[in-house]
């Protein structure tokens, strides 16, 4: 049995520069410009998994996989391996494995160790039940790399994903780099190395995770439903703060490690939603999980050392890089044919060609997934890793008491919420600021007291999320009329250019904001009454 240590990464194919062929050259060109000693070699993968119907080795947290390799001029050998449970960590896969060499692709379980296997399995039985679910084939390329005393392979695998009786074959296009022997730094080392040449991104998922969503969508396929009916729907997931589940009994150095591991594995998933199907929604996804990180470095900044605030810079330059699509999304609702505006033929032809050429100064598909693989942001994800594993490996004695952790987020959620209120308390008094000005200025306090309570209610919601939501619902309400209110107040803009005036949409904007602003007033007044579910 031996531990794999990797990192994954998933290749962005885009053009001329990302063939296999031209990756297999960068890679090879990078290691020999920086006096790298490496091996290469090529070899032909063949990968079949196995489980019973009912899955049962997946429940057990038990990957089964006979594995064929043929290199070059050699015949194929095959071995038998299963991985069972271990960590993910931001892309960085730890976990058992076990190989054992057979001599064709059909496992042989019996050949494996006893203790792998859950206590009364009876492996005859299992044998008998096992079949193949899917394949996983394709060409890898891989370097053997001697670097500060420590060994990494490089791995560049290019094929497909096969699910018999199935004719959708997911592409595998990744990079791979195994922790053979030495210290993990210098696994990162080299990963870096590899961020100046190629378009990468973390990867969450292995092929197998991969193989097995294929096998439910070949099952769901085969099935008895009217799949035209269930696949006309379509649901698209609303944008909302996620909620990190925070033990109670653990110190504060814990409780920030665990939320910045949430997040950042919830950013990662956000940026491979938004490679597969681009949409300025998913990048919003993505902008308020990276605020919802930066979040964790303000609210724990008394534990911060000087590279964990370097981290925190770094996160607020790609918050100010994206934060465009929040406009973006504007023009995009003021714009669309199903919008309020356009169904109550309000907006003209000229002020959608206006706004239209203001959302083309933004920057396109193409250059975002250019700045999600780029090497700035593949470093930020691999440094907040490296401060993960630092933290998580610190020699810290446990904290039975949970009073300190308690007490600390009563005190954020509090000042929060306080500044808040303070802040909206101006509405009640006549000031030289519109009420509109007063709200939008509020906003980006807004947004702080939600992710704070993104950070923090699970630690008092005992009896559920109810409570957490009861209180949070008018402060989304507010979040939500605001950005109506950005809506109004970009239209608005826009009207002053316009060769004519339009009156009878300047009169709508002014009655609409109107009765925004006085739901607004209904929801803020709500909010101030809502008693903390903290302490």
């Amino acid at each position: 049995m031996v531990t794999e240590i990797e990192l994954k990464y998933s290749l962005l194919e885009s053009n001329d520069l990302t063939t296999p062929r031209q990756i297999q050259t960068n890679i090879s060109q990078l290691l020999s410009e920086h006096e790298l000693v490496f091996v290469h070699q090529e070899k032909q993968l063949s990968n079949h998994y196995f489980d019973t119907v009912n899955l049962t080795l997946r429940k057990n947290k038990i990957a089964l996989r006979t594995r064929g390799t043929q290199c070059l001029g050699e015949a194929e050998r095959f071995e038998q391996t299963i991985k069972t449970s271990g960590t993910i960590i931001a892309g960085l896969h730890q976990r058992p494995e076990y190989n054992v060499d057979i001599t064709d692709d059909k496992p042989t379980i019996a050949l494996f160790p006893d203790t792998i296997w859950p206590s009364n399995t009876d492996l005859n039985q299992l044998q008998l039940k096992i079949i193949e679910l899917f394949s996983t084939n394709f060409t890898r390329h891989t370097w053997l790399v001697s670097l500060a005393d420590a060994q990494i392979e490089i791995a560049f695998d290019c094929g497909e994903v096969a699910c018999q009786g199935y004719t959708h074959k997911p592409r595998i296009y990744e990079i791979e780099l195994e922790l053979v022997n030495g210290d993990a730094q210098a696994l990162f080392l080299l990963t870096k190395l590899l961020f100046s040449q190629l378009a990468l991104r973390p990867g969450q998922l292995t092929k197998a995770a991969r193989g097995y969503a294929l096998y439910h969508e070949s099952l769901a396929l085969s099935s008895d439903i009217d799949n035209k009916q269930t696949n006309s729907c379509v649901v698209v997931e609303p944008i909302a703060l996620s909620m990190i589940d925070l033990p109670k009994k653990i110190q504060l150095n814990e409780a920030f490690s665990q939320g910045i591991e949430f997040s950042l594995t919830q950013l990662q998933h956000s940026v491979d939603g938004y490679v597969e199907t681009p949409s300025l929604t998913k990048l919003n996804k993505i902008s308020e999980l990276l605020v919802l990180l930066r979040q964790g470095f303000w609210l724990f900044s008394e534990l911060l050392m000087d590279d964990d605030i370097m981290l925190r810079n770094e996160l607020s330059y790609f918050i100010r890089t994206i934060h465009w699509v929040d406009n973006a999304l504007y023009i995009q609702s003021l714009t669309s044919k199903q919008s309020s505006y356009q169904k109550e033929m309000l907006v003209n032809q000229e002020l959608i060609t206006k706004l239209q050429l203001g959302k083309n100064r933004y920057p396109n598909e193409s250059q975002v997934l250019a700045l999600l693989h780029s090497e700035r942001f593949n470093n930020l994800q691999l440094d907040l890793l490296s401060l993960l594993l630092k933290r998580n490996n610190a020699n810290t004695p446990v904290n039975k008491n949970s009073s300190l952790l308690i007490e600390f987020a009563a005190k954020q959620l509090t000042n929060s919420t306080k500044a808040l209120n303070i802040e909206l308390a101006k509405l009640q008094k006549p000031q030289d600021s519109s009420s509109i000005e007063l709200y939008l200025t509020a906003h980006s306090l807004l947004i702080r007291a939600l992710l704070t309570t993104s950070w923090f209610s699970g630690l008092f919601a005992e009896s559920g999320s109810e409570i957490v939501k009861r209180f949070n619902m008018p402060w989304l309400d507010i979040k939500q009329g605001i950005s109506e209110l950005q809506s109004l107040s970009l239209l608005q803009q826009q009207l002053v250019h316009l060769p004519k005036p339009e009156k009878k949409l300047a009169l709508w904007l002014a009655n609409k904001s109107e009765n925004l602003i006085t739901a607004l007033d209904q929801s803020r007044a709500k909010a101030l009454t809502m008693k903390p579910y903290w302490p």
